[in-house]
């Protein structure tokens, strides 16, 4: 599994919208996924007070 398979797979099981997912992706370019891990949230996290 690549690094860009495995950001993808960390967004789903992080619960992050599919159609945002590709956008995300790309954005986060060539950042290894060790340091993808420790900067994102869980999408539910970030929308609680929403």
């Amino acid at each position: 599994m690549n690094n860009t398979e495995k950001v993808e797979k960390l967004l789903r099981d992080y619960g992050y919208p599919e159609k945002a997912i590709p956008r995300l992706v790309r954005e986060i370019g060539p950042v290894s996924y060790e340091k993808v891990e420790k900067l994102i949230m869980p999408y539910h996290d970030i929308t609680a007070g929403k």
